[in-house]
């Protein structure tokens, strides 16, 4: 069963976050991003499209791994 739940109103901020992680981070690669975040990228994909919420525990995991990283982030997730 995924993590992650449908998307709703309070979503946006984590999709922004993740989509300046995979940007910035991994040039764009979702396939380096999910192995790194450890999620399915067709999950990460759905996540990017607005069909579902990033959770909280994925949220953590990006800024976690920005921080060590040096990727910098926008406002909402900044490391």
């Amino acid at each position: 069963m995924t993590q992650a739940t449908k998307m709703n109103t309070q979503g946006q901020g984590g999709k922004d976050l993740l989509k300046a992680f995979w940007e910035k981070g991994f040039e764009r690669d979702l396939s380096a991003a999910s192995l790194v975040l450890g999620r399915e990228q067709p999950e990460l994909q759905q996540m990017l499209d607005g069909e579902l919420e990033v959770d909280d525990d994925l949220e953590m995991k990006m800024r976690g791994i920005a921080n060590e990283r040096g990727i910098e982030l926008n406002e909402t997730g900044k490391a």
